[in-house]
């Protein structure tokens, strides 16, 4: 070996150390099977996508079963769809048995061709048939103009199944940013990179075009793997050297608490009493507290007078009454304060601070904001009892029986908040949906679509969302007579590429005081404020929407004497039915 390429595969070694993505390659002819795992080893790959029968002949397996390489095969299998009755039973024959012979030798992941034009229907049969085994079946996807719609028909035929993944492979077509974002919303696992579409550099070095690398980064940040496809070739590693230089220059979003795509129920903080482990999460928001001492420490300003009287309404373990203490300080005031908590599990930590820090400039009050009778008027009442809707923690009507603490002129923190809605499209949403055993007990009367029923909190990474939010609903405080909190708004958005319809992403913004705000709506998001992650509200009757089709949906908030709850439905392209009409799957309790 020379000094030269010694020298670089020190370089390789020194680039490929703490790589940010994962690799894979996939040998597009019958290989060797050791030399083809000498060779993911050597390029730092995890997973190789094999060719393992050869004239109807399978190779030894039997040498690396009781080892872990096994888990870097990933089997290649022929596709199955054709309209001849006769060759399409060969074909299924064919199929059935190199699945079980490679099934038989634990390998569960395996790669088909997704070719086009193709109607999909005898291939989604296949993926049914073996719904009751844990088989992963990957499809190599073209990335081409009108793949998606091929795709959807046989995502679709399978009854989302959790069995499927993409392999989305670039083509010498470069994807349009639209179709790419619509490629996000589907169940894609990986980019699959020809060595056919690289280029070499002025340094004789291979080089994607500015289009595909575009797409490469996005796929990075998307978190897929990355599949350099082809025959191996002699600087193979040169390749590999390049996605991993591109992986390392751009910033790949870690998930937050490994809640990606997670669907959970709404915290009901009225009916439940919030334990601790929940507070300690949201009090580590490093821009929520921020937000609402310059609020409250302007608001102070506003009042000009030397002693200031502020309400805590759902003081929970007292990161608001920091705030205003901090706030009163900042501005020079004498301040009393009144931490409202209805929570018995907060109520020890708020004793605490009170007797140890705050002293007398701090009252606990063990009460319900709404059923507090305050020993005086306040100047400031301050909350936070948002939810990732803005109004799904019944702040409306926690607010609106507490103003009664306000002196004629008081100001409430926030003073207004509002819910934004925009269709979306996401095959993890929807099938895990589907399989959703998150079902809000609550609910007396279940019906049999409950999991369809109710609104979901949950970071969305892996969907579709081809419009600008519309807002919904807004509410103001103080008001100045306490009217309904109901509310009912039909909402329209102008759909311009094809896709398929999911269900609902909700937000919400805040104004807490003047120009201080806080946001999870796309437009005006609040950089580093994790505390709410958006609502998801799906529908059953999921529909394929065209370019240039109107969704129209319609939105109730509904109110009685014990609970709040939301009723939607489709009514363009296609109608659906009103989904959780009175509250029957899901509501929101006004009593603890």
């Amino acid at each position: 070996m020379n000094n030269n390429s010694m020298s670089n595969i020190n370089r390789f070694s020194l680039i490929t150390s703490n790589i940010p993505v994962d690799l894979a390659f996939d040998f597009i002819t019958k290989t060797d099977l050791q030399q083809c795992l000498e060779y993911l080893t050597a390029w730092y790959c995890k997973v190789g996508f094999i060719q393992l029968f050869a004239n109807e002949k399978i190779s030894s397996l039997d040498t690396i079963l009781s080892t872990d390489l096994i888990k870097k095969v990933i089997a290649k299998l022929p596709t199955v769809d054709c309209d001849d009755y006769k060759l399409q039973n060969d074909m299924e024959n064919q199929f059935n048995q190199k699945l079980s012979t490679l099934y038989n030798f634990n390998i569960k992941k395996f790669l088909i061709d997704f070719k086009l034009p193709n109607n999909s229907a005898n291939l989604a049969r296949m993926v049914c048939k073996y719904s009751n085994k844990p088989i992963m079946f990957n499809f190599n996807v073209p990335a081409l103009e009108n793949a998606w719609d091929s795709w959807n028909t046989f995502r679709n035929m399978t009854g989302y199944s959790i069995q499927i993944a993409i392999v989305l492979c670039l083509t010498k077509y470069v994807p349009t940013h639209d179709e790419i974002s619509r490629w996000i919303g589907e169940p894609v696992c990986a980019l699959s990179i020809s060595t056919n579409l690289f280029n070499l550099n002025k340094k004789g070095n291979p080089v994607l075009n500015e289009d595909h690398e575009n797409i490469l980064k996005i796929a990075i940040q998307q978190k897929w793997t990355i599949i350099l496809s082809g025959e191996p070739l002699p600087n193979m590693r040169d390749y590999f050297y390049y996605i991993i230089f591109i992986s390392k220059n751009i910033h790949i979003p870690a998930p937050v608490i490994l809640c990606d795509d997670l669907l959970q129920l709404p915290l009901q903080p009225l009916r439940d009493n919030l334990m601790s482990c929940v507070y300690h999460v949201f009090e580590q928001d490093p821009v929520k507290y921020t937000q609402y001492q310059k609020a409250i420490h302007l608001a102070i300003i506003d009042k000009k007078v030397k002693n200031i009287v502020i309400a805590v309404i759902g003081a929970g373990r007292g990161p608001l009454v920091k705030a205003s203490l901090r706030a009163a300080d900042l501005a020079a005031v004498n301040v009393k304060v009144y931490a409202v908590e209805k929570n018995e599990n907060a109520i020890p930590t708020l004793l605490m601070y009170q007797k140890n820090i705050w002293g007398k400039s701090v009252d606990v009050v063990f009460s319900d904001g709404r059923e507090w009778d305050p020993p005086e008027k306040c100047d400031i009442m301050v909350s936070e009892l948002l939810g990732s809707f803005g109004d799904n923690e019944l702040s409306p009507e926690c607010l609106d029986g507490a103003q009664k603490c306000l002196k004629d002129d008081g100001i409430s923190i926030p003073c207004e908040y509002s819910s934004y809605l925009r269709p979306v499209m996401s095959h993890k949403l929807y099938s895990q949906t589907i399989r959703n055993e998150a079902i809000d007990e609550s609910c007396i009367a279940k019906s049999k679509d409950a999991a369809f029923e109710q609104s979901y909190i949950v970071l969305q990474p892996n969907s579709y969302k081809p419009t600008k939010t519309k807002k919904l609903f807004s509410f103001y405080h103080p008001k100045k007579k306490l009217e309904s909190n109901a509310r009912y708004k039909c909402l329209n958005f102008e759909i311009t590429s094809n896709m398929q319809l999911h269900g609902f992403s909700g937000y919400f913004d805040a104004v807490l005081y003047k120009n201080i705000i806080i946001s999870i709506e796309p437009l005006t998001e609040s950089f580093g404020m994790f505390s709410w992650f958006p609502i998801y509200f799906p529908i059953k009757d999921t529909m394929f929407v065209k370019s240039g089709n109107i969704i129209s949906v319609h939105f109730w908030r509904c109110c009685d004497n014990y609970k709040v709850w939301y009723e939607w439905c489709v009514s363009s392209p296609n109608q659906t039915p009103i989904y959780n009409c009175q509250g029957k799957s899901n509501s929101i309790r006004l009593i603890n």
